[in-house]
């Protein structure tokens, strides 16, 4: 067998903000579709705005079949959860600098994955899908992202002349609430294929995870069986020995005062260097739940406006996603089995208002 990178889309100029709807024209198995968004920061600042929150869906689709389907934060969260890494970007906040989203939507339970691949040959029309608005966030322009810089790259990672593979990992946003301080929501899942895993996705300004979800519990059968009732709190303390502690820098322009935005979402630990200027040190506010105020003194006095800090920067839930995998990963006959149930409903109640929530599944689909 022979691997081979092939590029679909090569630094495809897209406009500011639209949806771009691609051909896979591949015959072979894939195991991943390497994807990067590339674009520049305007010419004064570009503050707490990254790519993965301007894209917001990214989907495979066989006509009207969804075979891969999640935004581009939840993308970009699940990827790290299945390399148990964060994938490397530019996170840069400075002016004219480019920002990059790079991630692999990957179809097997590590790259290279002989038994579970995509196949183009076992569908009629596959095709990749992409919406996104650069001023998500923040105003194209100065302030922002550079009007008419975003690029769009992907790679194929073929295996040539592989074995046909049996099946193929499908992820998917299966629902999506505003949560209810002590309210329950009633999520009826699928019962199609097995669960590999679950990804959570509860949004909520100065609130941590685990408070936006205050009960967990997994209903099959109509309480026959219960897989999971658990508090966030323990639910979150458990996912610590089970997914990794996620590393990665940002390089971050700061005034006095203001707050700064990480990527990961839970209990970060920030560590600030200058580029440059004397005398100048930092304090963050760590409140735990991704962002805090920077304080900045050159020589005792208030730091300069926008000045250059390097952040290295470690922490959990990435983009606010946690993901619960079920049983072991390496292990097909070990994932969550739908069919053994008639009924299975996750039902979870808010600890707090207002929270934009998401679940995600990833599903073992064979051909």
């Amino acid at each position: 067998m022979r691997y081979r990178k092939y590029y679909i889309q090569d630094n495809f100029r897209l406009g500011d903000a639209g949806t771009r709807t691609i051909d896979v024209n591949v015959q072979d198995p894939i195991t991943a579709f390497w994807i990067k968004f590339q674009a520049t920061n305007g010419g004064t600042v570009n503050k707490a705005n990254l790519l993965p929150q301007c894209v917001s869906s990214i989907q495979l689709i066989d006509g009207a079949d969804v075979l891969y389907s999640l935004s581009g934060v939840q993308a970009y969260a699940l990827a790290a959860y299945q390399l148990g890494h964060l994938p490397r970007n530019e996170f840069d906040e400075s002016a004219g600098d480019p920002q990059t989203f790079c991630f692999p939507m990957m179809f097997g339970v590590e790259l290279g994955d002989k038994v579970r691949s995509f196949d183009p040959r076992r569908f009629k029309n596959p095709q990749l899908r992409f919406t996104w608005n650069q001023a998500a966030i923040n105003v194209v322009g100065a302030n922002g992202f550079l009007a008419n810089t975003l690029d769009l790259s992907i790679v194929a990672d073929v295996m040539e002349d592989a074995p046909t593979p049996l099946a193929f990992l499908m992820h998917k946003e299966i629902y999506t609430w505003t949560s209810a301080a002590a309210g329950w929501e009633y999520i009826d899942l699928p019962m199609d294929y097995p669960y590999r895993g679950m990804m959570l996705r509860g949004v909520k300004a100065s609130t941590q995870w685990h408070w936006i979800f205050d009960q967990l519990r997994m209903n099959c059968d109509g309480g026959q069986h219960i897989a999971m009732d658990l508090r966030g709190w323990d639910l979150i303390n458990w996912l610590t020995t089970q997914t990794p502690l996620f590393h990665y820098t940002h390089c971050f322009r700061i005034s006095d005062g203001d707050t700064i935005v990480s990527v990961l979402r839970d209990h970060e630990v920030v560590q600030l260097m200058n580029d440059a200027v004397a005398d100048t040190i930092a304090t963050y506010v760590n409140s735990c739940w991704g962002d805090g105020a920077v304080t900045t003194r050159t020589t005792g006095a208030a730091g300069a406006a926008n000045m250059k800090w390097y952040a290295d920067i470690q922490g959990r839930n990435p983009f606010d996603c946690a993901y619960i995998p079920f049983g072991d990963q390496e292990d097909p006959a070990d994932w969550f089995p739908t069919r053994e149930f008639k009924g299975i409903r996750m039902e979870v109640r808010g600890g707090f208002a207002a929270a934009a929530n998401s679940l995600v599944l990833t599903q073992d689909r064979p051909y």
